[in-house]
Formats: C-alpha cells, sequence, structure tokens
C-alpha cells in the first residue's frame, strides 16, 4: 500500500516538474519560424508575430505571441488581412516533443479584421487559395486546395470592418467575442457568439457545411441564426458559388423597427409616415443583388400578405415586386391623421403632408384585398394594381367594392417635385349613401342607392391647400331614399296652411317644426352633375323628385372653406300627383352653413327680390282677364301663398274715393312703408331675429351714414 501512494505521489511530482520545467526546457525562440510557417500554410497567407513569445503547457500547450499580422490579399488595398494583439496558438505536444508543430486552435485577443470587397466581385477573405510565396510551398502537385484546419478560434474583444467596393457600402463591428470551429475544409465551420453591429448588439449562431463543397463549385449547406438589435433573421439555405453566389430555402425576417434594421442594411429610409415595421417568411431563391419569396406570408406595417413577392437591389433603389392578396389593405399609416376632438366635421389641416417615402422603394404590384382603409373611408373587395417609380405612385384599381356598390376608379399620387400633384377619377355603382356620407361628411343625413362619379386634379402640400386648388367634375344619380332632418314636402304644406294674410310666427313655427331628426323628406330620385373649379364646387342642376313633392335648384360648395349655399324652388301638392281636388304650393328654400353646421330654411331673399312678381303670375295662378280693380269673384277661394306675399306686399285694396294726385301720393307712401314694414317682419321672422324696440324706448344715438 504504501508503495503503490509512493508511486502515485512520484507520479504527481513528474506531472508538476513537467508543467513548470518543462517549458523552460524548449528553445522558444527556436521555433518562431515554424510557428509562422505552420500559421501560414494552415490560413493560406503569410503569418508573422513579433519577438515575445513564450511557451506554456498548463492548461493547454500553446505558444503566447504578440503583434501577430495575417497578411492582406494581393490586389487589395492595406497592409493586412487581420492584425491581433495578442495570440495563443496552441499546438500538439507530442509533435511539438518530436520537433514538429502541428496547430489546433488561436485564441486572438483585440484582433482588427479588414475584409474587402472588391468592384470585380473577388474577396480578401478567402484563406483556401495560393496566394504567397510560403502558401505555394505546400501546393499539391493537381495545384488542388489544401487541407485548412483551424482547429478551434476564439476571438475577445475584436473588431472588424467590411467594404463593399462595388456597393460603395461599409460596416463595422466591434466588441467582438466569438468562437470559430473549422476541424477541416471537409468538416462544418461553426460561428457563434455576439459582438455590436453599427452600433448595435447582435448574436450570431451559424454552421456551414462544408467549405470545401463550396470550394468546389458544389451545393453546401447553412444555417443561420442572427439576432441585430431588435431584427431577428432565420435561414436554412443551401448554398452554389458556382457562376456566382446563389442560395434557396426556407428564410424570415422580423424587423420591428424598419427605419433602424434598413439602416444597419445600409439604407436610408426617408422619415415620413408609414415603414414602421416589416416580417417575412417563405422560400427564398436569390444571388448576390436579388432574392425571390415564394409562398411567403408578409406583414408590412399593418399589412398582412400572402403570395410571392422578388426584392431587387441592383439599382439605384430597391425595388419590389409581386402578386399579393391581403384581408385588409390598411393605409391609414400613409395618410395624414385626422383632427383630433373635432366636433362635426373637422377643418382642413395646414400641416405639411410627407410623402418622401415614396421615394425610399419602388415597387410593382398586383394584390387582391377584402377590404381597404382610407382613413375613415372603408372599401371592400377589390384588386390594385399599384406602382411606384421614383416617387410617383399609380394604382390602377379595376375591380372597386364601395359602400355596397361595384366600380373601378385610378388615383396618381406624383412625389417627384417640391409640390406633390393629385389625380384620379372614380365611377361607382349601387353606393349606399348613408355609410359613405357618414364616413366621408361625418353626417349620416342622406339615406338611398345611387352611382357616384368624380373626376379630379389637385396639387399641395396639405390638406387645405389641395382642397383650394382642386379642379375636375362629376356626379350622383340616388333612387328610393331621403333626407334626413327636414320634411320639405311638410314645410310647403305648412305654408298653405296660412289662409289669411302673412303671420311671420305661423311661418317661423311651421319652419321650425319641418325640421328635426324624426323628420326627412322620402324621394324616388335624387341626382345633380357638378363641376369644379379652384375647390369650389358649381352645381347648376339639381333635381329631386318625390311623394307630394317635387324639387329644382342649384348652388355651390366651397370645399376649401367648407361653406354650402344650394337654392331649391319646392314644388309640393295636397294630394298624389294624378289626384284631383289638391293645390300646388311653391317656396323657394335655401341650404347654407357649414359642413359641421348645415343650415336650412325658407328662402326669404328669392321672396323679397325676385319672386313676387313670378309668384304672384305662376304661384298664384292669376287670370290675365281679371278686372282691374283686382277684386276676386266672391265664390273664389283665396290661395295661402298669395295671402302670405300680399300680407308681405301690402295688398290691401286702394279705396276709390282717393282720385286726386294729393291723395295718391299720401297713397303710395303709405304703402311703400307698410311694404318695407312688413318685408322686413317677414325677413326677421324667417332668419329669428327680433322686431326692433319702439322709438321711444331706444337709446339716442349718433346718425350713421
Amino acid at each position: 500500500m504504501n508503495r503503490i501512494l509512493f508511486i502515485l505521489a512520484a507520479l504527481v511530482a513528474l506531472a508538476l516538474a513537467i508543467i513548470l520545467f518543462l517549458p523552460g526546457l524548449i528553445p522558444v525562440a527556436a521555433f518562431k519560424g515554424r510557428i509562422e510557417t505552420q500559421a501560414s500554410n494552415a490560413l493560406g497567407r503569410e503569418v508573422t508575430f513579433g519577438d515575445d513569445l513564450s511557451f506554456r503547457i498548463f492548461p493547454r500547450t500553446a505558444f503566447h505571441v504578440t503583434d501577430l499580422v495575417i497578411a492582406n490579399a494581393d490586389g487589395f488595398s492595406g497592409d493586412y488581412l487581420a492584425r491581433v494583439e495578442e495570440a495563443d496558438i496552441g499546438v500538439k505536444l507530442l509533435p511539438l516533443l518530436s520537433d514538429s508543430v502541428e496547430i489546433d486552435r488561436f485564441v486572438l485577443t483585440r484582433p482588427d479584421i479588414r475584409l474587402i470587397r472588391a468592384q470585380d466581385g473577388s474577396v480578401n477573405w478567402n484563406l483556401a487559395q495560393s496566394e504567397t510565396e510560403a502558401a505555394s510551398q505546400v501546393e499539391d502537385d493537381d495545384n488542388s486546395a489544401r487541407e485548412l484546419k483551424l482547429g478551434d478560434v476564439r476571438i475577445v474583444d475584436g473588431a472588424a470592418r467590411y467594404e463593399d467596393l462595388a456597393a460603395g457600402q461599409s460596416y463595422v463591428a466591434e466588441d467582438i467575442d466569438m468562437t470559430v470551429v473549422l476541424k477541416s475544409l471537409s468538416e462544418p465551420l461553426e460561428v457563434n457568439g455576439e459582438m455590436q453591429f453599427q452600433g448595435e448588439p447582435a448574436r450570431v449562431d451559424m454552421v456551414l457545411t462544408t467549405l470545401q463543397d463550396i470550394m468546389n463549385e458544389e451545393p453546401g449547406n447553412l444555417k443561420l441564426d442572427l439576432e441585430v438589435g431588435d431584427a431577428e433573421i432565420g435561414a436554412d439555405l443551401s448554398l452554389s458559388m458556382k457562376d456566382g453566389l446563389s442560395y434557396s430555402g426556407p428564410a424570415s425576417l422580423s424587423a420591428p423597427d424598419l427605419p433602424a434594421f434598413a439602416a444597419l442594411a445600409g439604407t436610408e429610409l426617408a422619415d415620413a409616415p408609414g415603414f414602421d415595421k416589416l416580417s417575412l417568411k417563405g422560400d427564398v431563391d436569390g444571388g448576390e443583388t436579388s432574392v425571390r419569396l415564394q409562398n411567403a406570408t408578409i406583414n408590412f406595417d399593418e399589412i398582412a400578405a400572402q403570395g410571392a413577392m422578388t426584392l431587387n437591389w441592383a439599382g439605384a433603389r430597391p425595388k419590389a415586386s409581386g402578386v399579393l392578396s391581403t384581408d385588409k389593405l390598411d393605409l391609414r399609416p400613409y395618410m395624414p391623421p385626422p383632427a383630433e376632438n373635432a366636433e362635426g366635421f373637422p377643418e382642413w389641416s395646414e400641416d405639411k403632408m410627407d410623402f418622401a417615402s415614396l421615394n425610399n422603394i419602388d415597387a410593382d404590384f398586383d394584390i387582391s384585398t377584402n377590404a381597404i382603409y382610407i382613413n375613415d373611408l372603408e372599401f371592400g373587395e377589390s384588386r390594385i394594381k399599384l406602382i411606384v417609380d421614383a416617387g410617383r405612385l399609380t394604382a390602377e384599381i379595376p375591380e372597386l367594392s364601395m359602400y355596397g356598390g361595384q366600380g373601378s376608379g385610378r388615383m396618381v399620387v406624383n412625389a417627384r417635385g417640391a409640390t406633390p400633384s393629385f389625380a384620379g377619377n372614380f365611377d361607382v355603382g349601387a353606393v349606399q349613401a348613408q355609410p359613405f356620407s357618414k364616413d366621408l361628411m361625418k353626417h349620416d343625413n342622406l339615406l338611398g342607392l345611387g352611382s357616384f362619379k368624380l373626376n379630379f386634379t389637385a396639387t399641395g402640400a396639405s390638406q387645405a391647400a389641395i382642397m383650394r386648388t382642386v379642379d375636375g367634375s362629376g356626379g350622383f344619380d340616388l333612387s328610393d331614399g331621403a333626407l334626413k332632418g327636414v320634411n320639405i314636402a311638410g314645410l310647403v304644406r305648412a305654408v298653405g296652411e296660412f289662409s289669411e294674410g302673412f303671420n311671420p310666427a305661423a311661418l317661423q313655427r311651421a319652419v321650425a317644426e319641418a325640421r328635426g331628426p324624426a323628420q326627412q323628406t322620402d324621394f324616388s330620385e335624387f341626382l345633380s352633375d357638378f363641376s369644379i373649379a379652384n375647390g369650389l364646387v358649381s352645381a347648376p342642376t339639381i333635381r329631386l323628385e318625390g311623394p307630394y313633392l317635387s324639387m329644382t335648384g342649384q348652388g355651390t360648395v366651397n370645399l376649401a372653406e367648407q361653406t354650402i349655399d344650394l337654392r331649391l324652388l319646392p314644388k309640393g301638392s295636397t294630394t298624389l300627383e294624378g289626384q284631383e281636388g289638391g293645390r300646388t304650393i311653391t317656396i323657394p328654400v335655401r341650404v347654407g352653413g357649414t359642413f359641421s353646421k348645415p343650415t336650412m330654411g325658407v328662402d326669404a331673399e328669392t321672396l323679397a327680390r325676385t319672386g313676387l312678381q313670378r309668384t304672384l303670375q305662376d304661384v298664384f295662378s292669376r287670370s290675365d282677364d281679371e278686372s282691374a280693380d283686382g277684386e276676386e269673384g266672391e265664390g273664389e277661394e283665396q290661395d295661402p301663398a298669395r295671402s302670405i306675399i300680399e300680407g308681405i306686399i301690402g295688398g290691401q285694396k286702394k279705396p276709390k274715393e282717393q282720385s286726386d294726385d294729393q291723395q295718391q301720393g299720401d297713397s303710395e307712401t303709405s304703402a311703400r312703408s307698410t311694404e318695407e314694414t312688413l318685408i322686413n317682419e317677414g325677413l326677421n321672422a324667417i332668419f329669428g331675429k327680433k322686431k326692433a324696440a319702439p322709438a321711444e324706448e331706444t337709446k339716442q344715438e349718433e346718425p350713421q351714414q
């Protein structure tokens, strides 16, 4: 037992002696040249290091060197491919004792690596080719690539720079802590570690099988799991270098911060609405300047799509194209935000609209979608041919579903110049008017089913500027609907109830009763054509037909100021058309106010200025052969509308006994005074103004011109 313990103690002492004293027995300086040669052979590039060389046997046999330099390839700028501040070069002990060196690992501390891709596509990091005199000494007779063996390579606190001279881009990685394993060219190359890439934290886990196949222009396999900032990339690709780089296989990308990811890839996206996030997954097939994604699932901002697409980055701008289908095409992130806390229809915004994102990428897509969202407007199942070319967007819409209707349209946004321009045309039939007017005009007072058409052009960098420059034309034709909030037929019939002269209070009450949430004007047809010039919509013809009512009119709508000025002439009947015993009453109506607060009432201006003679002749149906004194037959019923007008203009009969000039002058003066007073009272009653106070109750005021 004691002998066994003694033997074990002797072995331990011998091991300690080897660990402590053997490094000092080996002539390290004599191995410097051999190590440089062996490293040069392993890397295929000249390797040198400084004179500070040491050797250790524990924990693993290795030489420690400083200022290690791996030479650059011929034809590339810069003195080195890599420069290492300190390096531990692991060697096998038994070959070393037999006076030979076999390297099996590298530990590189604070290396500086310079990778370059030249204009012709050649690279300076191809370590498997004979490019130095040292490498040429170990070439095989058939000039084939040598068996590259790196063993285990560790990079500690390293830095790397990649310059693509062909693309004019460069990338920088710092704080690299990474492990590289390559036992031979015929075995997998494994890379995993962490770094700061372009200032963002990154992690890489990669397996490439095999370098030998890639160098022989045979397919290899790459499995990649990469994280850069918030972005994640995964791939399982078949690689080939025959006739240039090509790859295929499943891949995925998730970039929740798309502008940041684009900047990491060397592309600066314009600071504009949209282009916020991107994720895609599918089967890729690509090369150095393009990639095609099939069986793809794509999520771009709020758009989720499926189909196939191609991305090409060989030109001045990347270009995406493909055929996609989506459940909804949400364009709201690219539109100016709607006004907040607005009552009724919001005012046009003066904020600048930014279409710079149209210069980020060119596109050519055929998109089928179940829904389109443009701010508050919603469209149904549609198909769009979308083209973006150097800042100009064209959307051809051969199939457009809109609020129950079907049609087509075209929209152009040109952001190439300093001020964007717009053009469009839409023609849709069978539109449900109520939900459309609610989303567009922020009210639901229009009911019916009909067609809608619009052609327009405009320029401007804000909503307000666009509305000031709109030119175009259009029209609508609705059927079997109603105007909510007002009963025009009821208003006209209420006027017919006045049988004894003008009654301002009664007329004002009739107007009030004809308006309200429960009131509506039914129609069988409501149509108009219009033109637009500098934001002013002119409607020369407005026509409405309904039960007990027909109406014509004209007017304008100022888009820029959001004001309305329509003059309508409704003709109401007390019976349905064709029935006897009824009466027809016509009274002018004026629609005014703003988009947010429209107004409607009797058009007193038309009554007072232009309607008197026409009303007396046309509305009252006065015969040309009435007696000179204006008396009616005893049995003839007085027309109520005539009573109102006669009340306004002072329609009392003139006394026959007033025959001399003085009496006639006094009568005319009195009639004019009565006429002016009653007209003013009528207008004030319609517009809701109070009568002037008696003279003795008003304060004395300075005379006014």
